[in-house]
């Protein structure tokens, strides 16, 4: 008997669904157990709030195993690890048991390390003066100097040993290629009285904004003096010669001023409508950071019939 292409096709097609179905089935409905592990900040619970505890491992392993649709909905953030010190004073305590929370359906849980040592201190504060250390080499004929921090103290919280080694705050700035006044947020480093950084302390706040002023070398050099001139005469005049009582004149500047200006303009002298001669005393230009001398000058403009 002969089979249509119909009835040749019709047993696969539906062997083909029925598989389909199966791995539908498989991956809804069956819901196997999976296991992952989690990197978690340990929490103290249940201590003293005049102790603080010291030597604690910043993180454990927690290793959940659940099943897959609770794992895939599973936030490393709901997962906590602590120990409970409730009742513990001041001391040494070893092998601290690490308890860890996972949300979830009965989930298996082990951590890693189980157990810890602590140290257990009583709390201390201090405030510490903000000291700014510059640090880089600054262009040259530049330098630079302090001229405000905010806050000028902070303040560091932690156990009582670790808070007497607590010396200095320091915050450190660059000064590398910087030509103009500058401000910036600088994180600080407390250290003990040999210069090392005290760790495992709190430090508020964290960072500091430090103002810093930059300054530039000055030399005096003598610069000549360009006498500056507007208007027109009257018809049939002309300007002829342009003198000046003083041509060159003592600039105390910044070094850059001098690679920028070879001569200092005056202000203008106005010859609109003038039959005769013109003189009048005007200042130089002065710029910033520059002082002249004197700071200003006759100009005599010639009036010439033609």
């Amino acid at each position: 008997m002969k089979f249509t292409k119909l009835q040749w096709w019709l047993p696969k097609l539906l062997c083909l669904i029925a598989a389909f179905a199966f791995w539908v089935y498989v991956i809804n409905e069956q819901n196997p157990i999976v296991e992952e592990t989690f990197q978690v900040p340990i929490e103290v619970h249940n201590l003293d709030r005049s102790l603080v505890a010291t030597n604690l491992p910043k993180t454990v392993k927690v290793k959940v195993k659940l099943n897959r649709k609770e794992m895939i909905n599973l936030r490393s953030d709901k997962i906590k690890a602590y120990v409970d010190l409730q009742g513990l004073s001041n001391g040494v305590y070893q092998h601290i048991p690490v308890h860890a929370s996972v949300p979830g359906s009965d989930p298996a849980v082990s951590i890693s390390p189980e157990y810890i040592d602590v140290e257990i201190d009583t709390y201390a504060v201090k405030t510490l003066p903000i000291t700014v250390e510059f640090f880089g080499k600054s262009p040259q004929n530049f330098g630079v100097k302090l001229d405000k921090v905010t806050p000028e103290y902070i303040t560091v919280a932690g156990s009582s040993a670790s808070i007497a080694k607590a010396d200095r705050a320091v915050v450190s700035v660059k000064t590398d290629g910087k030509k103009k006044d500058f401000s910036e947020y600088d994180s600080i480093n407390v250290l003990d009285q040999s210069g090392s950084t005290v760790t495992g302390i709190d430090i508020m706040p964290t960072q500091v904004k430090v103002n810093v002023k930059v300054t530039e070398a000055a030399k005096t050099e003598m610069l000549n003096v360009k006498p500056q001139v507007i208007g027109t005469p009257m018809k049939g005049y002309h300007v002829g010669r342009i003198s000046i009582d003083t041509p060159v004149v003592s600039v105390r500047g910044p070094y850059s001023l001098f690679d920028e200006k070879s001569s200092l303009s005056t202000e203008s002298v106005d010859v609109s409508g003038a039959t005769e001669d013109v003189t009048r005393t005007v200042s130089i230009e002065t710029p910033d950071d520059t002082t002249v001398s004197p700071s200003t000058v006759n100009v005599t403009v010639e009036i010439k019939k033609e």
